[in-house]
């Protein structure tokens, strides 16, 4: 009798610390939907969405994301300390990735004997990758499951393709094509013919064109079939110097450098900074949340960052302000910046002064005369030659700091109105930029 009363107390036991693990099971959350849910999150997703309505160049444009993304421990059975990152691509995309690397080897896959397109860090000769690995169509998968959902309609990717393709290109195209072609971008000229500044693909007409996903790769097809490789690949065209090339440009050469290159080449291309450990052993990020700041404030716009997660996720905040935008009772429909470089809402009646800009420099200055958010069109137009200057809104986390140090200059620590209007019946905020058609050229 004590023998069968001590193996039911052990069951009831064990059934306990079962149901406690379950329980707590139950109350542990994945991250990543945490994250979905985060005031930053928020933020992030408005400053995207900010961008499109301005239509930026994409060269301009915020493309923060993760190196070799397809290099993750999320898809092996057992622990890997090689792997670059610890999130699928697809929950690299939820963690706001808008930049991902794949390689692509032509090699010996999970059918015996015969080769597919795997995704894999690999020698020229494909040594390193192994029969395992996945498929770049499961890679493509993903990010056509993510780009598909309605609530990602006016997101916009930059995909880096490293080339190690044996000549496969019409091939591996065909397999783009099939997971992803109503999305991809089509280019003029040939593929290794750079785009101009005037003629950088820009984000609102992506948009609007459906073609949001933006291809880059190391290398270009010659010959026969490499007119329809140009229509949707462009070789890399990441900024840097003779010096400091753009594909090997990593956070330690920004430490303690201000901001590396002069201000025209932000302009005019893509700033690639990326983490470049060389694939053995515990991979860690070289990135601190210091450096993403420094980076951002000079305008680095294109992020390779490995073992990416959710706190490296929210450190490219740099507009609205803790809780913003609040638009109190659907009233506050204009925005506003602070003298930290934080942006508010506001009832669009109150009486600020204004910040604009001018058109040649890129200039800010803060208006003496006050007025409502709707007054900033006159006053900004006529505050010098007739067109010199416009009322405007920080494009960039760059223009976001000089309009920031205007604002501190003008030491009364009260807000400013920018050129920031919540859009009808939409979750933009975005300039109202009706005028502009009728601004005298520059």
């Amino acid at each position: 009798m004590k023998k069968i009363l001590t193996v039911f107390i052990s069951f009831l036991f064990l059934g306990t610390v079962g149901n406690l693990h379950a329980h707590r099971g139950k109350v542990a959350q994945n991250p990543i939907d945490i994250f979905e849910k985060s005031h930053e999150n928020k933020v992030l997703s408005l400053q995207r969405k900010t961008q499109v309505d301005m239509n930026l160049p994409i060269t301009r444009a915020l493309f923060y994301g993760t190196r070799n993304s397809y290099s993750s421990s999320a898809y092996t059975k057992s622990a890997s300390f090689s792997t670059n990152q610890k999130y699928t691509i697809g929950d690299q995309l939820r963690l706001g990735a808008r930049y991902l690397e794949l390689e692509v080897h032509w090699t010996t896959g999970s059918k015996k004997g015969t080769k597919e397109f795997l995704l894999c860090g690999g020698a020229a000769n494909h040594s390193g990758c192994k029969t395992s690995d996945r498929t770049f169509h499961q890679g493509l998968e993903e990010i056509r499951d993510w780009i598909s959902k309605p609530n990602n309609r006016n997101e916009v990717l930059l995909i880096y393709i490293k080339d190690h393709l044996d000549g496969h290109y019409s091939e591996v195209l065909k397999v783009l094509k099939d997971s992803l072609g109503s999305w991809l971008y089509r280019y003029s000229g040939s593929c290794s013919k750079q785009p101009s500044s005037a003629d950088m693909p820009k984000l609102k007409d992506m948009v609007n064109a459906g073609q949001r996903i933006l291809l880059m790769s190391d290398s270009c097809q010659s010959g026969q079939g490499s007119e329809e490789w140009s229509k949707y690949f462009k070789a890399q065209f990441f900024g840097g110097t003779k010096e400091v090339p753009g594909m090997q440009l990593s956070p330690k050469v920004f430490r303690n450098h201000d901001c590396v290159f002069p201000r025209a080449l932000y302009q005019s291309a893509m700033v690639r900074v990326a983490d470049n450990s060389n694939g053995h052993g515990n991979i860690q990020s070289s990135f601190t949340n210091s450096d993403i700041q420094s980076m951002l404030i000079c305008e680095v716009n294109v992020f390779g960052i490995d073992q990416f997660d959710v706190d490296f996720a929210k450190q490219p905040v740099w507009s609205w302000g803790k809780d913003e935008p609040r638009n109190v009772e659907d009233q506050e429909h204009c925005g506003r910046i602070w003298s930290d470089g934080s942006w508010s809402t506001c009832h669009c009646d109150i009486w600020h002064q204004f910040a604009c800009r001018e058109r040649k420099t890129g200039k800010w200055i803060v208006t003496n005369r006050k007025g409502r958010w709707s007054d900033g069109v006159g006053v900004c137009l006529h505050y010098s030659d007739l067109g010199s200057y416009v009322y405007a809104s920080p494009r960039t986390p760059y223009e976001n700091k000089k309009l920031q140090e205007v604002v501190k200059l003008n030491g009364n620590n009260l807000p400013v109105w920018i050129n920031l209007i919540k859009k009808e019946g939409e979750d933009i905020w975005g300039p109202d930029d009706r005028l502009d058609a009728f601004l005298p050229p520059l």
